[in-house]
């Protein structure tokens, strides 16, 4: 429905969204933990593999000592 400017009228009925309720506040913490606990593991797993990785250079550059790198040359 229109008013005479052209304007919809609101009816009073609630908006429907499809049948979807929305998140709650702690639905949404749920969801960030999850997502932080992920980045982190994925961050760990990262050094790691570039841990893996710089050993693996130094074994196939016939170095001795490989074991006793440090771990990150910074």
């Amino acid at each position: 429905m229109n008013d005479e400017t052209g304007n919809r009228i609101q009816s009073g009925k609630p908006a429907d969204n499809g049948g979807e309720q929305p998140l709650s506040g702690r639905e949404i913490l749920i969801v960030l933990a999850i997502i932080a606990l992920v980045c982190a593991v994925g961050y760990f797993l990262l050094l790691k593999l570039i841990d893996v990785s710089r050993q693996d250079d130094c074994i196939l550059a016939h170095r001795r000592n490989c074991a006793t790198e440090a771990p990150f040359d910074r």
